[in-house]
């Protein structure tokens, strides 16, 4: 019984995380620093989706950037 126990908390501990790279991780904190909303969603500009889910910065409610460094170029 506590192997079951211990098998399922370690399927649940690696279902509910998703692990971000060190690059993201500065990318996020950039973005949270400016007050802009950090999330994970399809990347999108000017309104439109450009392109897949994807964990990244929302500087405005039109633009979803997956990148640091299209961030880096929007907010400039």
């Amino acid at each position: 019984m506590k192997q079951l126990t211990l098998i399922a908390l370690i399927i649940l501990a690696a279902c509910s995380t998703e692990q971000i790279s060190n690059e993201q991780t500065i990318f996020k904190e950039k973005c949270l620093a400016n007050g802009h909303q950090w999330m994970k969603m399809s990347e999108m500009k000017d309104g439109m989706m450009t392109g897949p889910p994807c964990y990244g910065c929302m500087p405005d409610e039109k633009t979803h950037l997956c990148t640091q460094e299209e961030y880096e170029a929007h907010v400039k």
